[in-house]
């Protein structure tokens, strides 16, 4: 027998965000400044994380995560003055969220301060302004007020509440209405009734098999 208990390797390739970390598992592992945007490999056993370069360039070795959303951060791997360094920044989430409005902001600002680097919160902040993209500015902003007013300034509350808040303000609460929607599918062929009968498909369905066989004869 082996010397050495053999242990599983799972590889994965992934792309250095803009936090300069990449996501395995759930989790999150920083990778030098060097590498940002930039591709690694990932070889990871149950208890330990390797990141390389394409290259086979050893990087780094982090403790596997213990739990969905953990993350490792080495304030070597992260540039004296990261907070300006890409468009992943607190002034960058700041802004998008003055746009939406004031609530937004409080709640981006307090999100923005609750990791012990900025950079782990980058990701809770985008995911907060991307609703926008489905759900209107009122109901963020909405959904955002609520969240102060419970202290329960977080993502996670965003993310379970907003679509209650959206169908409490009708259309309003979309981005798109649905009046819209339903503009785009005016001049469409309706069918009658009798179409869609269980007689009207069996009868179709036996025309469609009589054609192929008759193809198939010929």
């Amino acid at each position: 027998l082996p010397s050495m208990h053999y242990e599983y390797m799972e590889r994965k390739t992934a792309k250095v965000s803009s936090d300069f970390h990449v996501r395995f598992d759930n989790a999150y592992y920083s990778v030098d400044k060097a590498f940002l945007h930039k591709k690694v490999s990932i070889k990871a056993s149950s208890t330990v994380v390797r990141i390389y370069s394409l290259a086979g360039e050893f990087l780094c070795e982090w403790p596997k995560a213990t739990r969905k959303g953990q993350w490792s951060t080495n304030p070597e791997h992260l540039p004296d003055n990261y907070k300006g360094f890409s468009q992943w920044n607190g002034p960058y989430f700041i802004q998008k969220a003055q746009l939406i409005g004031k609530n937004t902001e409080t709640v981006i600002r307090t999100i923005l301060k609750s990791r012990p680097y900025e950079v782990q919160t980058y990701r809770m902040c985008l995911g907060i302004l991307n609703f926008t993209k489905k759900y209107s500015n009122k109901t963020l902003e909405e959904c955002c007020k609520q969240a102060i007013a419970l202290n329960k300034q977080k993502y996670t509350f965003i993310k379970n509440t907003i679509s209650v808040v959206a169908d409490d303000l009708g259309e309003a609460g979309y981005r798109h209405s649905t009046s819209a929607k339903k503009e785009s599918v005016r001049g469409g062929y309706v069918m009658p009734p009798e179409a869609s009968s269980i007689d009207t498909l069996l009868s179709r369905s036996k025309a469609l098999a009589d054609q192929m066989r008759e193809e198939v004869d010929e």
